[in-house]
């Protein structure tokens, strides 16, 4: 690939007024955003800011490709504005679905007591699937058997799908409370824990009291149009100039690999390992594992300072998986960013809420080579907000120090 000529320089604009909008810990206490958060969230703040910003309304329609627990959507319907989001983790698609459903509250309130009554038992009969090694060894004995019981005793309940959705939600929101397997920066350790089985089904009706609590602040607010589904970014399966808006957050090049955070709940409910090493080689190129199969990248050009950034790690680096996945995540970049100016029309603006990164003590200008690599497109980099600057990895920081790292939003113009 050749190097790239487009302009290096971009307005910079430091708005740490922000800071608190490009993390989770806003959302964990808000109703329908605390059923389920991802780590590396923004909140529906600075999605109600770009909204207010932009002027839109109930005319326009936003996309978010990139959907995870769904603050872009659910934001979006605050401000009863039309939008879609996709995702490629399944889980990411049924939180959000659950989060945007308008359930049959009596329904689910009598969900809620059937479901109650059946898990207040002694014993529990054998969990009726096979699961994958890590779900076994995270959810020991009793445990597995009681989360596996009440998935199935939902299967079976007499209610409409949204309710379902909601209470599915409960179930894999209440497995961290006693899984074995703890989310750990971007992989999972192992931990010891006292609490028994004895206590899912307390603790599993505790989250569906909140979660019906939750509900009562949308039950009058006006229906707007919201729709989540499964999809790869780099292939959206949109009309051409059908959005007139783009609010996301890309994983960051950081090594986290969601399909391992939250590898337990993905196999209890969704996937077998093998269907989950695959979803893992599939996804964006943020993590050394990942070899997706990609539509063609006719065009790009790697941005000089990002070649000149990975032979600088090369002398450094001993995993060659890090410098393919250094190269990769821009080459993705760059093919989602063709798709988001496919799907959108004239003048739209697009925001991307990134992290910069460091390598070997090398840092990498993540903001400013998407604003590069989104001009090779015909996307106008219209200026890069800078909202945080977060510390390097402990790994890092031992080695190289203390350096750093800003997070910003990167706001495009579609020409």
């Amino acid at each position: 690939m050749r190097s790239s000529g487009k302009r290096v320089h971009f307005p910079v604009e430091h708005c740490l007024e922000w800071r608190h909008w490009v993390t989770p810990k806003i959302l964990k206490s808000q109703p329908i955003h605390r059923w389920f958060w991802f780590p590396h969230s923004f909140t529906g703040e600075l999605v109600h800011t770009l909204i207010d910003e932009w002027g839109l309304d109930e005319r326009d329609r936003i996309l978010d490709p990139f959907v995870g627990a769904g603050t872009t959507l659910l934001a979006a319907r605050d401000r009863q504005v039309p939008a879609n989001g996709y995702d490629l983790l399944p889980l990411a698609v049924l939180c959000s679905r659950a989060k945007l459903c308008r359930p049959d509250l009596d329904a689910l309130k009598k969900s809620r007591r059937r479901l109650s009554r059946s898990l207040r038992r002694d014993k529990w009969p054998i969990a009726k699937r096979t699961y994958p090694d890590l779900v076994r060894n995270a959810l020991p004995g009793r445990l597995l058997d009681a989360f596996d019981f009440a998935s199935h005793q939902i299967a079976l309940l007499d209610c409409g799908k949204a309710e379902k959705d909601i209470l599915r939600l409960a179930v894999l929101g209440t497995i961290p409370l006693f899984s074995r397997a703890e989310a750990s920066g971007g992989w999972l350790k192992w931990v010891t824990k006292r609490i028994s089985a004895d206590s899912i089904a307390n603790a599993l009706d505790k989250r569906i009291a909140v979660m019906l609590e939750d509900l009562k602040c949308i039950k009058n607010k006006k229906a707007t149009f919201c729709r989540v589904a499964v999809a790869d970014a780099r292939y959206l399966p949109a009309k051409s100039r059908n959005y007139s808006a783009v609010i996301c957050s890309p994983p960051y090049p950081n090594r986290h690999d969601y399909t391992r955070v939250f590898g337990v709940e993905l196999m209890f409910d969704f996937y077998s390992w093998s269907e989950t090493r695959r979803l893992r080689y599939q996804t964006f190129h943020s993590h050394p594992e990942a070899k997706p199969d990609r539509p063609k990248a006719t065009g790009y050009q790697m941005p000089g300072r990002l070649v000149r950034a990975v032979k600088e790690v090369e002398r450094k680096e001993s995993d060659p998986r890090v410098l393919e996945m250094l190269k990769g995540y821009f080459l993705d970049m760059y093919l989602c960013l063709r798709e988001m100016r496919r799907v959108t029309r004239a003048h739209s603006p697009i925001a991307l809420v990134l992290g910069n990164a460091q390598f070997c003590g090398v840092k990498i200008p993540v903001d400013e080579l998407t604003a590069e690599i989104g001009e090779q497109i015909g996307l106008r980099c219209h200026e890069i907000r800078v909202v945080r600057y977060r510390g390097n990895s402990a790994q890092q920081m031992k080695e190289f120090g203390r350096t750093p790292s800003r997070e910003s939003v990167v706001i495009f113009e579609r020409l």
